[in-house]
């Protein structure tokens, strides 16, 4: 496999971490038809300090063009591109729930965006589920949240095919058109996703796998803190299989075990089943589930994708 640098910082050649086991529990075993990424949803119990630790992770991986605060809930909104970047982050208190809903509807209709609240198992206050329940809002894209530790991962990720990496400071063209044939945040929500990337402020690298010369397969890397943060994975339909995402992740992890890293979580959908077979075996192992509670009453804005 090799690796290449289209900026000042290059990917380098592999470096196996030192493991921080803080927060990263051993994976569970897999058996054949168990879904060794599922993880507890509302009402089970979970690590609260590191799902809380996480969410702040991946709300600064995914910062909103704008928000809004009501008591302890974060009113996001960035123009449709993607529906973390347009929904309530739950995650204080807020003296008046039915008062706190309201300024919910009012915030999104004014956004042209559905009313959306994402509900984790350390969502607050008590009591919001069945209020959601009452007031009409759905449940949509349930999500898992895994983590592994980075030297372990390294590690799995030794056996990867020989491939031509490519690393990214920033956006390459090349990237972004490998990106906008599979994600629809790179494609119809475009124009809005970046802008919300160029709002980051934590360092960030994009992987590119090319196969044969031609692009088949992307990702993107935040480093923040100690962890390494998984997004935007893409491989187009014609490479699925023969590795081009194993070797994408291959050249983050190298990335952000260079930079110090010594953890990796990233989010997958339940109905990404490939994805989940690939991230179980690699040892990812699941902390909590987040899903979309909607208002079932659209406002004429748009649909907005995963995450």
């Amino acid at each position: 496999r090799r690796v290449v640098s289209a900026g000042p910082s290059s990917g380098g050649s592999r470096r196996t971490a030192a493991g921080r086991q803080g927060g990263v529990a051993e994976p569970a075993a897999s058996s054949p038809g168990r879904d060794a990424l599922a993880a507890p949803g509302v009402g089970d119990q979970v690590d609260v300090a590191l799902s809380r630790e996480l969410e702040g992770l991946a709300h600064r991986a995914w910062p909103p063009l704008r928000e809004r605060h009501v008591g302890g809930w974060v009113l996001r909104a960035s123009a449709g591109s993607s529906r973390r970047g347009n929904s309530v982050w739950a995650r204080g208190d807020v003296s008046d729930l039915s008062v706190a809903l309201d300024e919910v509807r009012g915030f999104y209709a004014a956004a042209g965006l559905r009313p959306t609240i994402q509900i984790t198992p350390v969502s607050v206050p008590a009591g919001i589920h069945q209020a959601l329940d009452a007031a009409g809002f759905d449940d949509t894209g349930p999500t898992d949240v895994c983590t592994a530790d980075l030297a372990d991962l390294a590690e799995r990720l030794d056996t990867v095919a020989p491939a031509e990496t490519i690393m990214f400071d920033g956006i390459a063209d090349t990237w972004l058109d490998v990106a906008g044939r599979v994600l629809s945040t790179f494609a119809d929500q475009r124009t809005g996703t970046l802008k919300v990337l160029a709002n980051l402020t934590v360092a960030a690298k994009y992987a590119m796998c090319v196969a044969d010369g031609v692009p088949v397969a992307v990702g993107r890397g935040v480093f923040d803190g100690d962890w390494l943060g998984v997004y935007s994975m893409a491989t187009v339909p014609g490479a699925r299989g023969r590795g081009a995402a194993r070797a994408v992740l291959a050249g983050l992890v190298t990335w952000a075990a260079d930079a110090g890293a010594s953890r990796a979580y990233l989010q997958v959908e339940q109905t990404s089943a490939a994805a989940r077979r690939l991230y179980g075996a690699l040892g990812f192992r699941p902390v909590y589930r987040y899903s979309y509670r909607r208002h079932h009453h659209p406002v004429g804005g748009p649909d907005v994708s995963p995450r």
